[in-house]
């Protein structure tokens, strides 16, 4: 199976009585929409934005969410989100060449224009992420050799790729998923890494302060067109944490998690329970990492637990104690530790 092809109007309001799943930490309330829902982005609070497959975008208060397909967009999978408030958010689909674009509204969801477009037909846009309110990146696959790091200084209106000598050659079928717009994040001083798979061993690489990208190995196996790092990201102190897996085995043994020290050059594997994880989060002390085989968490620096075997697809700390995430068949989980 090519990489690619994994990941597998109105409104709709849901407050029906939730359930809990695993240990009970996790509740997920009934769904709104079928949607695959991968990107996902908190407001504040317990406000969020959701948005996936077939043009759905969820817009949620704690249990209570509003399902709505975008106008225009209803065969496109917007698998990357980014809310910079409740009324600003931005929709990133993922797709071969045009299939991949970008969507925005600013009255809160009423209405959403397309404001960019991948119009290279080999591009493949993967992740999407922001500095803060003006300044973002987005991932896409390698074209002409290297991966693509696209760049923009005025909240998404325009874009610019960065020289595509600043990033290391790609391996042959390396490339990132698109899977929980996680594969690309920020950290301190306008560091910024992102995550690889299919070609041998699972890569991140990383640029210190808008410097040239460095490539390093991960214990994260990546020896088929399934396996890889799926999502990487910074803790507060500096610490660079990635997961991943094998996405057809979601009950997989094997390295799923490693993370690498502020100032080390190696990532090391960390013990956790088995399975493919897709997106993780960090938050103070807190990491939380997801996928098909459920939640886990480390409380305070503490052991990795299972605290729900629900399969999700990205997840979203929004303290030390809570968090957001979303995942197959319209699920939305809301996590209390």
């Amino acid at each position: 199976m090519n990489r690619r092809n994994f990941i597998v109007a109105g409104a709709v309001f849901a407050a029906a009585p939730a359930f809990a799943a695993g240990s009970g930490d996790l509740v997920i309330p009934a769904s709104s929409t079928d949607s695959e829902l991968r990107g996902l982005s908190p407001t504040g609070g317990t406000t969020y934005w959701a948005s996936g497959s077939k043009g759905w975008i969820v817009r949620g208060r704690g249990q209570r969410q509003e399902a709505f397909r975008i106008l225009g967009a209803e065969a496109l999978d917007f698998r990357g989100l980014h809310a910079f408030n409740d009324q600003h958010v931005l929709a990133m689909s993922a797709g071969p060449g045009e299939a991949s674009q970008l969507w925005r509204t600013e009255d809160g969801g009423k209405t959403w224009g397309r404001i960019a477009a991948n119009l290279d037909p080999d591009g493949f846009w993967d992740s999407l992420t922001f500095v803060d309110d003006k300044r973002g990146y987005i991932l896409g696959d390698p074209t002409l050799g290297r991966f693509t790091v696209l760049y923009t200084g005025d909240a998404g209106e325009t874009w610019t790729r960065l020289d595509p000598k600043g990033v290391p050659l790609a391996a042959p079928n390396e490339g990132a998923f698109a899977a929980s717009n996680g594969c690309v994040a920020i950290g301190w001083r306008g560091q910024v890494a992102f995550c690889t798979g299919g070609a041998g061993k699972a890569r991140v690489y990383l640029s210190r302060g808008g410097g040239p990208f460095v490539a390093m190995e991960t214990p994260i196996l990546a020896d088929a067109p399934s396996k890889g790092a799926f999502a990487v990201t910074f803790a507060n102190d500096g610490t660079l944490w990635v997961c991943g897996g094998d996405y057809k085995s979601p009950q997989g043994q094997g390295v799923n998690l490693a993370r690498r020290a502020p100032g080390s050059t190696r990532f090391e594997p960390v013990a956790a329970p088995p399975g493919y994880l897709s997106g993780i989060s960090a938050r103070g002390r807190t990491v939380m990492a997801t996928g098909l085989a459920g939640t886990i968490v480390s409380r305070d620096g503490g052991p990795f637990e299972r605290v729900s075997t629900a399969p999700m697809n990205s997840a979203r700390l929004t303290s030390k104690t809570s968090a957001v995430l979303c995942g197959p068949k319209g699920a939305i989980g809301l996590w209390k530790g």
